[in-house]
């Protein structure tokens, strides 16, 4: 599968399943979603920021 250097994807599920590790779990996923933008799609972005 061929992957744009723009973009990339997660398992959210298996991110979270690491627990509260700052390198790797829950709030490494907090700080890794902080630079996500969605410009076509505002309330995707607000979705994935605030919920």
């Amino acid at each position: 599968m061929l992957i744009n250097d723009k973009f990339f994807y997660i398992n959210i599920r298996d991110y979270l399943a690491l627990g509260n590790d700052e390198k790797a779990g829950e709030p490494a996923f907090h700080e890794l979603l902080s630079g996500f933008s969605c410009p076509k799609n505002p309330d995707v972005e607000r979705f994935l920021k605030n919920r």
